[in-house]
């Protein structure tokens, strides 16, 4: 679904003049894999270089070396654009950014309207869309008086309906409190299970990648580590050097196996310490 290969993006740095100061390198030679149907996170603490990568994966940003493929097109090809944007949808950090419409099925029919799609057809996506994300009760409302958490999912209703078959969520629970980041983290795991869309995570929560299915750590524009979540949570010290701590939950049992106790330090979830608290 996704490939990089040596993916390279650099941006110049100018003075009041706009002279160029500095050219700065923010992705540097970055290979990924992504499989139809995977849930990829990819960590990275801020100025690690993720959501310069993110914005590459559906031609937001143009590689300065190397390729990106999106469903096997080459993102440096301007005449498949729009398919490229059709198949991977972003989701943004500020939902504002991405709501336009005053009426939330207006917003969310937006994108399916703009693609040439029927009007019957609209109708219906919008509807499935918005129930698929517990939105649908609020269709005739103006996203202006929803929460924080609510227009995420009017966000993420967007671009459901327009079928994409990757999404790409760059940062997009960093606004939310705990409450709001869970909603959002449901929908998207559902989306990967029962609608079997591909889901890339970009996130500095490490809370947040548990369940997903492989994960890339960003450090200074390169993949500083890969690996399952617990094969990565499992490393760090060097997840320490990326700027990075483990789950709360993990520190625990690290905590608890140094002191003695038959418990194993890549724990990663409450019900998973529970259970070998309860052997103990």
């Amino acid at each position: 679904m996704i490939k990089t290969k040596k993916l390279v993006h650099e941006y110049s740095r100018r003075d009041e003049e706009g002279n160029v100061t500095e050219i700065v390198r923010a992705v540097d030679g970055v290979n990924i894999q992504v499989k139809p149907g995977d849930f990829v996170a990819i960590l990275g603490a801020n100025g690690s270089g993720k959501s310069t990568f993110a914005k590459h994966l559906n031609g937001l940003l143009y590689p300065t070396e190397g390729v990106v493929y999106v469903n096997g097109i080459d993102t440096r090809d301007k005449e498949t654009m729009l398919t490229v944007r059709q198949t991977a949808g972003m989701v943004f950090q500020n939902p504002d950014n991405q709501i336009i419409s005053n009426v939330v099925e207006e917003d969310v029919g937006f994108g399916p309207e703009n693609l040439g799609v029927p009007t019957a057809e609209i109708l219906k996506r919008v509807r499935e869309s918005l129930k698929g994300v517990g939105m649908y009760a609020y269709r005739k409302h103006s996203p202006n008086h929803l929460s924080g958490g609510q227009k995420q999912r009017v966000a993420i209703a967007g671009i459901m309906a327009m079928r994409p078959k990757c999404i790409i969520l760059d940062e997009a629970t960093a606004m939310l409190d705990p409450a709001g980041r869970k909603e959002i983290l449901n929908i998207i795991h559902s989306l990967n299970k029962e609608e079997k869309i591909t889901i890339i995570l970009i996130t500095h929560y490490m809370e947040e990648v548990i369940a997903s299915d492989f994960v890339y750590v960003m450090n200074q524009g390169k993949i500083a580590l890969s690996g399952t979540p617990r094969e990565v949570f499992a490393q760090t010290d060097k997840l320490k050097e990326c700027r990075l701590t483990i789950p709360k939950v993990t520190q625990i049992a690290q905590a608890l196996h140094r002191a003695g106790l038959p418990v194993p330090e890549d724990v990663l979830t409450e019900e998973e310490l529970l259970s070998y608290l309860e052997q103990v």
